[in-house]
């Protein structure tokens, strides 16, 4: 007989900016901050089996996105705001509790980070043509609809 036992959890844990713009559209200036970010979950399980100890495993996923926050006029322009570009994520599992695998964890969350961080950095200068034309179509929005 094989029981197992889980417990989730999410957190956020890791979060670095990789590019900056400045963009002037139908006479407004809008910023666009880029960062990578990465959400860690955790999955601690306790394989039970007849007649042996409890041997709990972690079991791990982290997501890395790079993210994109808009300013126009000191102010959040939340419909701009949004993930641009979502990388393969990265699991594994590791012998113990997930409390006791958490250094190494988000070394390797970090390493992952680090790897991909030329690559976030070009998401985001070529996300300016695709900023552009989510600004275009806002503005013939709000100026059909004025």
């Amino acid at each position: 007989m094989f029981l197992s036992l889980a417990s989730s959890i999410a957190l956020a844990t890791l979060s670095s900016p990789v590019h900056s713009a400045q963009i002037d559209h139908a006479s407004n200036a809008y910023t666009a901050d880029y960062q990578t970010r990465s959400t860690l979950h955790l999955d601690q399980v306790h394989a039970v089996h007849p007649m042996r100890e409890v041997q709990p495993r972690c079991r791990w996923k982290a997501d890395l996105v790079v993210h994109r926050a808009v300013e126009g006029r000191g102010a959040s322009v939340a419909a701009l705001s949004k993930s641009i570009h979502h990388f393969a994520p990265l699991a594994d599992t590791y012998a113990g509790s997930c409390a006791s695998a958490r250094p190494q964890i988000e070394a390797a969350v970090a390493r992952h980070t680090r790897a991909h961080a030329t690559e976030a950095a070009a998401v985001a200068r070529q996300d300016g043509a695709v900023l552009s034309s989510e600004l275009d179509s806002i503005h013939a929005l709000t100026v059909k609809g004025g």
